[in-house]
């Protein structure tokens, strides 16, 4: 319970910090009808930079990930996503990522204070 407590500090952190830059690229469009019920999954038309917090092979554990992070409104000004690499073409296809994004460049996008929490984190543009 305390490492979800801690967690979730940090990520109101980095959504803390993200609102203070105002970096957004532009609102993401959800598909509707793909995948399990739940998250949305970000579609291809939300190309930018991303922040990656973890990669799963069932979205259920990625859409798991987003709640362990503190939901979709944690994080930086964009959200969390659960994203379908198949949708995205510098992505490996087969996988159901979460992230934060999309942001404009590579800098706003690592301007995001997520490595605290999520110590595996990297920026990766999605098209």
């Amino acid at each position: 319970m305390a490492k979800t407590s801690n967690v979730r500090a940090l990520a109101s952190a980095a959504f803390l910090a993200a609102m203070t830059a105002s970096v957004q690229a532009g609102p993401v469009a959800p598909l509707s009808g793909v995948g399990s019920p739940g998250l949305p999954l970000v579609s291809v038309q939300s190309c930018g930079w991303y922040v990656i917090l973890g990669c799963h092979n069932r979205h259920a554990d990625a859409a798991a990930l987003v709640d362990e992070l503190g939901g979709p409104l944690a994080g930086g000004g964009a959200g969390l996503h659960v994203l379908h690499t198949d949708d995205y073409p510098n992505f490996r296809d087969g996988y159901f990522c979460v992230g934060d994004g999309p942001y404009g460049s590579h800098g706003d996008a690592a301007s995001i204070a997520w490595n605290e929490a999520v110590p595996d984190a990297y920026v990766k543009n999605g098209c």
